[in-house]
């Protein structure tokens, strides 16, 4: 599906980005894995500083023109408004929101017509609750900056979506899952539980379900899919 391309991935070191990174392998492209600390095959990059995103696409670049960018890095915070700080919620807003507009921008300034980029929203973008609020806004604004940006690069033939998955089987759920119980008193294991009965599926996402999806949204068979959030949480919403 995905053979010439060339990916770009951030967060490539975390359980989703790891995952969109094998798919697209396996579907035919190259790829190029960009975290924060960058370590082995990963370019470094901090996604909230546009010279390291610069760096790092640059650096992508010398093996061919870029096509595909998904944007997976991202961070996760569970915590009642009263008790998260002002100086939490500015790190939260910071990477997740700010830092999907840097990538979009260093993006917007290489990709060619044909070229994609998919941004990780969550269902938290959708719909609020409680102890979710700073995680919910920054996820929000990532829906809307998808639109936006889908409206200002439609016209060179490019296309911009995202995802909104619902609880993945992560290591950054179990963080968020650990957060939770603290929180409520209870244990992990019964937040998990909780969290997969809430699902008509009984279960959490693999991240290769996700990376599927980031697969079919490069793809051709995606050709007049642009500006949407796709809903990835095995029916919770529904």
């Amino acid at each position: 599906m995905l053979a010439g391309r060339h990916a770009v991935v951030t967060g490539a070191a975390g359980g989703i980005g790891a995952a969109v990174i094998r798919a697209f392998e396996q579907a035919g492209a190259r790829c190029h894995g960009m975290d924060l600390e960058g370590s082995g095959a990963l370019l470094a990059c901090d996604v909230t500083d546009e010279a390291s995103v610069e760096r790092a696409f640059a650096a992508a670049e010398k093996a061919g023109a870029i096509h595909d960018v998904v944007h997976a890095a991202g961070v996760v915070f569970v915590g009642s408004v009263a008790a998260t700080s002002i100086a939490e919620v500015r790190r939260i807003i910071d990477i997740n929101l700010v830092g999907s507009f840097v990538v979009g921008r260093v993006a917007a300034r290489c990709l060619r017509p044909g070229g994609t980029i998919t941004f990780l929203a969550s269902q938290a973008g959708v719909k609020g609750s409680p102890n979710w609020s700073a995680y919910c806004a920054s996820k929000a604004g990532v829906l809307r900056l998808t639109e936006s940006l889908a409206h200002e690069l439609g016209p060179r033939s490019i296309r911009v979506n995202a995802l909104c998955p619902g609880g993945v089987d992560t290591p950054m759920l179990d963080e968020a899952i650990d957060q939770k119980a603290a929180i409520e008193g209870t244990s992990s294991d019964a937040v998990r539980a909780a969290y997969a009965q809430g699902v008509p599926l009984r279960r959490l996402a693999r991240a290769e379900e996700i990376a599927s999806v980031c697969v079919f949204l490069a793809s051709e068979q995606a050709s007049y899919v642009n500006g949407t959030g796709i809903m990835i949480d095995g029916g919770e919403l529904a």
